[in-house]
């Protein structure tokens, strides 16, 4: 349903590309770093960016395996390594398996605030939307309707649609909207068949 946190596929592109990250930026950022050093005109700032990237690789992985072990006890180990690894990409993972650590206890609050944070650092558009349906959801369980809309609104990625328009749909019948509600479920409608059409039809009857 979309008022759950996460469904299997945006998990699923989640998990893919940490372990993308984890399985293949090390050794792209050391090829990286071997070209650099032996091109001329390369800056000693250029060859510590680069290092610096490693060493994020290296400190998210064993971060991240002691936090899922015990993630009150190596909680320090985490806020230490999102003040070093800051507008990486490594952060913002560790961002989002803290927010996904905070609804599974329901401190919908908590994980608010850090997937706002991940979001204010994230460039990657795909990263983007994963992380506004992430906020939309938490905004559902908080019953900012309005805020989930907001952050629904800005993803723009077609492929994303579907899963907008009905994801919308849902929380402005939560918010009481009913009219706005079946309009968005009868154009969503249209674009359907079979089980998934069956269900929007389900979603009219019971408003």
């Amino acid at each position: 349903m979309s008022s759950e946190y996460l469904n299997k596929t945006e998990e699923q592109q989640f998990e893919e590309a940490k372990s993308w990250f984890r399985e293949n930026s090390t050794p792209i950022l050391l090829a990286i770093f071997v070209f650099a050093a032996a091109s001329f005109g390369w800056n000693f700032w250029k060859s510590h960016q680069t290092e610096s990237a490693i060493q994020a690789s290296i400190s998210y992985q064993a971060t991240m395996e002691a936090y899922e072990q015990d993630p009150v006890k190596n909680q320090p180990l985490v806020q230490k390594f999102l003040d070093e690894a800051k507008g990486t990409n490594y952060a913002i993972f560790m961002q989002l398996e803290e927010a996904q650590n905070a609804v599974a206890k329901a401190d919908f609050a908590v994980a608010k605030s850090l997937l706002e944070a991940a979001l204010n650092e994230a460039k990657d558009p795909s990263l983007q939307a994963i992380i506004r349906f992430r906020l939309a959801a938490v905004n559902f369980q908080l019953k900012e309707f309005d805020a989930a809309l907001a952050q629904l609104d800005q993803v723009k990625d077609k492929a994303w649609q579907a899963r907008k328009q009905l994801f919308a749909a849902d929380v402005l019948a939560a918010k009481g909207d009913k009219e706005a509600a079946k309009s968005a479920y009868e154009q969503l409608k249209a674009q359907t068949s079979g089980q998934e059409r069956e269900l929007i039809e389900l979603k009219i009857n019971n408003l």
